[in-house]
């Protein structure tokens, strides 16, 4: 019975080992670009700049600040940091975000000295990726910053996404009931937008509805001969943005990745035009890494943003990336069990070996110039940036079969490819946004 105890144990044992180095070994075959990446690179660490050290040449108009996530609050506070660097160094007066044009009207009357808080307008964006504390804190410095400097010299804040017509027609009515315009049909409109509508817009629909967009611009146009208020002039573009949207509606599978970065870049000139008027004719972006690189991202994205902007106006637009080697980020849930929304904070590595790096500086961060970066005296750095690695691209959307399929959230290209410059991150944290 004693050995028989015995060999029962010694089978237990072997058994629970076969399962444990399994175990392990799946875990290093799932993750082994991540143990990989882990380790010193000194050239890297010893070119590392902190952020502020970060200079902007004076003829950039454009500056282009990604996240690798939406949902990090890192990424969220850099909004801010880097705006108030770039108003306060390069005098940049406006600040445009990933959101849609009219979404974004109320936070710009707000900092203008507006009623309301900055808590509730965030919070009734229709990105819940905004409704953060994060976000709330750009309204609250862009409407102090704008009570203690002269008019001229105040700070707009822009949307230049064209995804989300609702607060767009809104502001078309309210605009039209101040301004004394009646008579306007919309009721193709109201109907495309109604909430109980089940049935997919058809082509018909789309243009009666670009009908009713037509008249509301002629009588806003009417108007604008008279006043060029900054409320007349957004009346205008927000017909346009939404007739963007309808095209959106009809465009197919992959092509409407490019069509999305192609009208958010035509909205971006125009507000880089506008600001040339008004302001300093220099803007901030703010979006995920995907749409301000400055060349495409992925199969999956042909064209980006950035990289229309880049051909268009070439060193006049810079391409700020970030990255982060390990962090949570608070995301939806893409569930095909069940239709309601959720959001959660996942655990994600992007197996990054420059981000890595950021272990060993002070603030967990540094910031690398790839146009500074020497082939002659830099070799290591240069012939790292410039060669395929991996990368954090986390969207708006996961679920845990990406665990298996990495490249759902991480890209593999040359950072240099894709921007000017990069702030990099050892560890990043989730958002806590309400809904």
């Amino acid at each position: 019975m004693k050995v028989f105890k015995k060999i029962c144990k010694v089978i237990l044992a072997i058994i629970l080992t076969i399962v444990l180095v399994g175990s392990l070994a799946a875990v290093i075959a799932l993750n082994y670009k991540t143990v990989l990446a882990s380790h010193k690179i000194k050239d890297v660490v010893n070119s590392a700049k902190t952020f502020d050290d970060i200079e902007i040449p004076d003829s950039v108009k454009i500056v282009g600040v990604g996240e690798a996530t939406h949902g990090s609050s890192e990424f969220q506070t850099l909004k801010l940091e880097m705006f108030k660097k770039l108003v306060e160094e390069n005098g940049f007066t406006a600040f445009a975000l990933e959101a849609d044009f009219a979404d974004c009207l109320e936070a710009n009357e707000f900092i203008q000295g507006g009623e309301g808080n900055a808590r509730d307008i965030v919070n009734n964006m229709s990105f819940k990726i905004y409704h953060t504390a994060e976000m709330a804190r750009i309204l609250d410095w862009m409407r102090e910053y704008n009570l203690s400097v002269p008019k001229e010299k105040s700070l707009r804040f822009y949307g230049f996404d064209m995804q989300n017509p609702e607060k767009g027609v809104d502001f078309l009515k309210n605009y039209m009931a101040e301004n004394g315009i009646t008579g306007i049909d919309t009721s193709s409109l109201d109907d495309w937008l109604d909430e109980e509508r089940t049935e997919s817009i058809t082509e018909e629909d789309a243009e009666k509805i670009k009908a009713e967009l037509s008249e509301i611009r002629k009588a806003v146009e009417a108007l604008s001969d008279s006043q060029q208020d900054f409320d007349t002039i957004c009346a205008i573009k927000t017909t346009e943005n939404i007739e963007s949207t309808l095209g959106y509606i009809f465009v197919e599978d992959l092509d409407m990745y490019a069509y999305r970065d192609e009208a958010m870049a035509d909205n971006v000139t125009w507000i880089l035009e506008l600001e040339k008027k008004l302001g300093s004719g220099k803007v901030m972006l703010a979006a995920h890494d995907g749409h301000i690189s400055k060349a495409p991202h992925s199969s999956m994205m042909p064209t980006t943003m950035g990289h229309i902007l880049k051909e268009k106006y070439g060193d006049e637009y810079y391409s700020l990336g970030t990255d982060f080697f390990k962090g949570k980020a608070n995301i939806s849930v893409l569930s095909i069990t069940t239709e309601e929304y959720q959001r959660k904070d996942y655990y994600v590595t992007t197996a990054d070996p420059i981000a890595y790096q950021a272990k060993y500086m002070k603030d967990k961060k540094f910031y690398l110039d790839f146009g500074t970066i020497s082939p002659e005296t830099d070799k290591k750095v240069y012939d790292l940036v410039h060669s395929p690695v991996s990368m954090g691209t986390v969207g708006e959307g996961f679920t845990g079969i990406y665990y298996i399929y990495h490249s759902a959230y991480r890209t593999e290209m040359a950072p240099a490819d894709l921007y000017d410059g990069m702030i990099f991150y050892y560890q990043v944290h989730a958002t806590v946004p309400q809904y």
